[in-house]
């Protein structure tokens, strides 16, 4: 079944129900128009998620999941990022492994954003960890100096499982 969800207030309805794309109770409690989504209650194994400039592609093996990230993880993508990794874990992954192969940029709200997907992992007990980015991305988390604290693991191995 397709349902619509709302990003900002996390309201989810059904497709066939709904009067609109836009969310409703957004719009009456602060007045904001919000673009509802499309989700679905069945995980896709190969179909993207976009938000702007991210796709992530989510990729299942049984209990293992490796999210293929690609373009800029920052303030407008962070929370779909976040949100997709929510989702994995209610259903008690053993393992999420984020690949940031395809990454361009990364700014505050996305280093937030993994660091929060990290601390979900670890509560929920399940493992978590990244693959390195492109260069110039590896540059930023050096400089932010969260290299040394996130478990970035070989790039062929998120490549790898991926295959």
């Amino acid at each position: 079944m397709i349902k619509l969800k709302c990003l900002n207030c996390g309201l989810t309805v059904r497709r066939e129900g709904s009067d609109g794309d836009f969310c409703p109770r957004c719009l009456s409690r602060e007045n904001r128009v919000i673009q509802l989504i499309n989700i679905s209650d069945q995980q896709a194994t190969a179909s993207p998620a976009t938000t702007g400039r991210l796709t992530i592609q989510t990729i299942s093996r049984g209990d293992s999941h490796t999210l293929v990230l690609k373009g800029e993880l920052d303030i407008s993508s962070a929370p779909i990022f976040e949100g997709t990794v929510t989702d994995i874990c209610a259903n008690g992954p053993t393992e999420i492994v984020v690949d940031m192969g395809g990454v361009e940029f990364v700014d505050s709200s996305g280093f937030n954003a993994i660091l929060r997907t990290k601390a979900l992992c670890d509560k929920h007990g399940c493992e978590f960890s990244m693959t390195p980015a492109q260069r110039r991305v590896e540059r930023a988390f050096e400089s932010s100096r969260l290299l040394d604290k996130l478990p970035f693991r070989k790039p062929g191995t998120a490549a790898d499982a991926a295959s």
